[in-house]
């Protein structure tokens, strides 16, 4: 902005020192930004208890990066009609106003200013493969770009479905240390009772509120993990989250079959890579085609309008040829065979991404199917440890109260059990985590949250 009054130099030297300064809410009111207090607030706390394919199907339905690659898919497809357009006649309009100098003598010779009207229309016949590869490879720019919609599909479905497990481990351990707290409460009870009744020490009432604190303490810490995987998935789902996480689908896991290699080809980084491949190999073509001349038809009249036609020479005059075109670039300094070397290197570097996108996929895959497996094996085992366990505390209860069992036992009886039980939902949920992982790494999360045959903001998902 020019400061009135000031000499050319002071201005340059405002304008210098205004380029080095950041404002961010300058910035954010010249860019029209929209404030997030301005924002809608979110929607208020759902009471019933979130499933997991309802809280991906809402997610997806949502999430700004799906929509994102789906706009620019739609930029992609507008590529392919410009493309296709090679095919066509171009047609131009155009008017022009000038001074003519016409030597000669003769009717309508002379000097004079005139305006001159055109008309051109050129059609391309034979080109030797430029439009239809730049045709093939907007054509593979849009199955790219369809690729990267669904990996954007599956990527805010894993991210949902680990922060829906999540929010449920942390549920399910808040459940254990409330129940720890419960349960050495009431051995602090007795132990005050036994000693109020001269049966036992003051030392007794005094280990058990010590164990009363500690499980206090790990209650607060269960509940504010629960409370930060929450506000992720709320995050996810664009609201409040419900109160209450479902207890996740086991029938629907023991479907899940991970004895099977899955089709890598159906992965969307291998659809990716293929499609990088097809753009490449479109370019090889259009780098191979640019080596030929191009046959066009052109014809063109033009018509001075009030002055003298420069083509005939005439007042008003009008002129048009009609010609068949043979253009081709001889020489360009070695640019063809350079786009040739450049097009098939980067066919070549595809084909190796299809390998590695392939590799990849297989090694997520084995390894989330043997994390699978040892979570199962260590389930079984960790039931046994909890079951027995839970015998031994019931009998130092007893114990303690007959008197012949030490507090400390029975306090170790308490915090063995509710470990086992924390240990136990544990691995359950890593189970599932690992599962969730071997979903995204086969490409069977469309189908296991139920979003094949649905449509994704205005995208339908088909098998």
């Amino acid at each position: 902005m020019a400061l009135a009054g000031l000499p050319a130099a002071a201005q340059e030297f405002v304008e210098l020192k205004a380029s080095r300064r950041l404002a961010p809410s300058a910035l954010a009111r010249e860019l029209g930004a929209l404030s997030s207090q301005s924002q809608a607030s979110p929607a208020p706390q759902d009471s019933k208890p979130l499933e997991l394919a309802d809280a991906v199907r809402r997610a997806v339905a949502r999430h700004p990066s799906i929509a994102d690659a789906i706009a620019t898919l739609a930029q992609q497809s507008g590529g392919v009609e410009v493309a296709r357009a090679g095919y066509y006649p171009q047609v131009k309009l155009g008017m022009g106003a000038g001074l003519n100098n016409s030597g000669g003598s003769g009717a309508g010779r002379g000097r004079g200013n005139g305006v001159l009207a055109s008309a051109s229309l050129s059609q391309m016949l034979y080109d030797f493969g430029k439009v239809s590869g730049a045709v093939d490879q907007s054509e593979a720019q849009v199955r790219r770009q369809q690729a990267i919609v669904l990996r954007q599909i599956d990527a805010v479905a894993q991210q949902t479905a680990e922060a829906v497990v999540r929010a449920h481990r942390y549920q399910s351990l808040a459940a254990i240390a409330q129940e720890q707290v419960k349960a050495v409460e009431k051995v602090l009870e007795t132990a005050r009772l036994r000693a109020k009744s001269g049966l036992s020490t003051k030392a007794d009432p005094l280990q058990a509120e010590s164990r009363v604190e500690s499980a206090r303490a790990n209650l607060l810490q269960v509940k504010s993990l629960l409370a930060q995987s929450r506000e992720r998935l709320a995050t996810l789902l664009g609201g409040a989250a419900p109160a209450l996480v479902a207890p996740l689908p086991q029938q629907l896991a023991s479907e899940l079959r991970i004895d099977q290699a899955p089709d890598a080809s159906l992965l969307p980084d291998v659809l990716t890579a293929e499609a990088d491949r097809r753009v490449a190999a479109a370019q090889l073509e259009i780098a191979k085609a640019q080596r030929y001349p191009t046959l066009s038809l052109d014809v063109s009249a033009n018509k001075a309008m009030g002055g003298v036609n420069p083509a005939t020479m005439e007042r008003n005059g009008m002129h048009h040829t009609v010609m068949f075109n043979l253009s081709s670039a001889i020489f360009q300094g070695g640019a063809m065979d350079a786009q040739v070397r450049s097009a098939t290197a980067a066919e070549e570097a595809a084909r190796m991404r299809i390998d590695t996108a392939r590799l990849n996929a297989g090694d997520q895959m084995r390894s989330f199917r043997e994390q699978v497996a040892g979570a199962q094996a260590r389930l079984g085992v960790l039931a046994e440890r909890r079951r027995s366990i839970g015998e031994a505390r019931d009998l130092y209860r007893e114990q303690y109260t007959l008197g012949t069992r030490s507090i400390l036992d029975l306090l170790n009886a308490e915090q063995e059990i509710h470990q086992a039980a924390a240990d136990q939902e544990a691995v359950l949920h890593d189970l599932w985590e690992s599962r969730i992982g071997y979903i995204g790494a086969t490409g069977q999360g469309r189908a296991f949250y139920g979003l094949d045959n649905t449509t994704v903001q205005g995208m339908e998902l088909l098998p």
